[in-house]
């Protein structure tokens, strides 16, 4: 798998290759590793980076029907993400890898991001020196959680607009900071005078955009010689996994009310643009490292259905809503109407 293919990066990487090796048999084994490291952190990254998306497009609506206008609807959320078993783990061959081996096995079962530990190690050499990397552990979780506050007011024309915001809260072995904004409009105040139910199926649309970041930090990982002589230190320590998610969300909501519930559900599709940077020992490789990453940089887009419930009482009401697609989601929240 060619990754080092961008100019400035590459005048970068080579630039470093100077600095650390001596010949051009040495060059060609870095270059070869640092290939393999890329092609090996991809597939670490995926399943969080696809988390992301339904932690961050969750719950942009609680019904079709417009708050009202000049109203507000102030929510208290939790977003909790179960992790399931096929996305904690991918398949890594020593035929995919140009240099390095896996130690004692042709093919391994290896952590993502959202995985657990792992006492695998993969061994490459650079200029007839014997290198060892243990592959990354994941957060050890089986549900990733976090809070956050939104607030949506009535405009005209039945048309609301959200906010969506949180502080950087560290859960565990994660930190998540949120920010994000949605405006969505009300469709059936076109055919509302036409129906006879008083409380008639609500139709409408709604367009977000979201800046999701995701810090996974992990068991210290460190890129050594196996056998190291006296008074070395390893190429670098690596800790931590950053991901910036940005999100486009355009979905159609439908809802219907009875009594005191509001059943809700939608169709969303999401387009989403990754950024990617490893976390660790500050230096040269790192920094290298972290430059050839953003090749790694990429766009995904996806489907998702949501599916809720409300209970209203007084000017209060509790939504809850269960998002399906390549990860559960369930979304929980009190809000408070301020007429």
């Amino acid at each position: 798998m060619q990754i080092l293919t961008h100019n400035n990066s590459v005048k970068l990487f080579f630039i470093f290759l100077t600095l650390v090796t001596s010949s051009v048999k040495s060059q060609i084994d870095v270059t070869d590793a640092v290939n393999d490291m890329l092609y090996i952190s991809s597939k670490y990254v995926s399943s969080a980076a696809s988390a992301s998306v339904y932690q961050s497009s969750s719950s942009w609506f609680s019904s079709a029907e417009s708050v009202g206008k000049f109203k507000l609807d102030v929510s208290l959320h939790v977003n909790i993400l179960p992790i399931p078993n096929k996305q904690k783990t991918f398949l890594i061959n020593n035929n995919e890898l140009s240099t390095m081996e896996l130690r004692g096995a042709q093919t391994a079962k290896i952590p993502t991001a959202l995985g657990g530990h792992t006492e695998t190690f993969f061994d490459f050499d650079i200029d007839g020196e014997a290198f060892e990397w243990q592959a990354f552990e994941g957060i050890k979780q089986d549900v990733v959680a976090h809070p956050y506050m939104q607030v949506s007011v009535g405009l005209w024309k039945e048309t609301d607009v959200t906010l969506r915001y949180s502080p950087k809260v560290t859960i565990n072995t994660s930190s998540y900071d949120i920010f994000g904004a949605a405006i969505k409009h009300t469709l059936s105040q076109y055919f509302r005078k036409e129906a006879t139910d008083s409380d008639p199926i609500e139709l409408a649309v709604l367009a977000s955009y979201s800046v999701f970041n995701l810090n996974l930090f992990f068991d210290e990982v460190a890129i050594e010689p196996i056998d190291p002589k006296p008074g070395s230190v390893p190429l670098t320590t690596i800790n931590s996994m950053i991901i910036d998610a940005n999100s486009l969300l355009f979905q159609i909501v439908a809802s219907k009310k009875l009594h005191k519930l509001e059943f809700t559900g939608s169709l969303a599709y999401t387009y989403n643009k990754f950024n990617y940077k490893l976390g660790g020992y500050q230096g040269l490789f790192l920094d290298v490292f972290n430059e050839l990453l953003s090749f790694l940089d990429e766009s995904k887009t996806d489907f998702k259905g949501d599916f809720g419930v409300n209970y209203y009482f007084n000017k209060f009401y509790v939504s809850s809503m269960l998002s399906l697609g390549k990860f559960p989601n369930v979304n929980l929240a009190l809000h408070y109407k301020f007429f």
